[in-house]
């Protein structure tokens, strides 16, 4: 499964990369919202695993963006924020 991972935190986004890696996905990795959108435009993915807050763009943005261009593709949205009003 070819999947996009964008998570700033370096720890979280290594850690996540490494197990889907080792379960044979193929992984491109980012932490930062506006390489995301130049990687969404230029390559197919099957699932997208994105964080709310990411630099240079609000992860529920990305969501739309990604929506705009692909309605069937899988995401998976993630968050260590404990707040509900960060998901608004």
């Amino acid at each position: 499964m070819n999947i996009l991972l964008i998570e700033d935190d370096i720890t979280l986004n290594d850690t996540i990369a490494e197990y889907l890696k080792f379960k044979g996905d193929d992984i491109e990795s980012l932490e930062d919202g506006d390489k995301a959108i130049e990687i969404i435009d230029s390559k197919v993915f099957d699932l997208y695993i994105i964080d709310i807050n990411i630099p240079n763009i609000n992860g529920l943005d990305l969501l739309k963006y990604i929506r705009q261009k692909d309605t069937k593709t899988p995401i998976i949205i993630i968050t260590a924020s404990l707040e509900l009003e960060n998901l608004a």
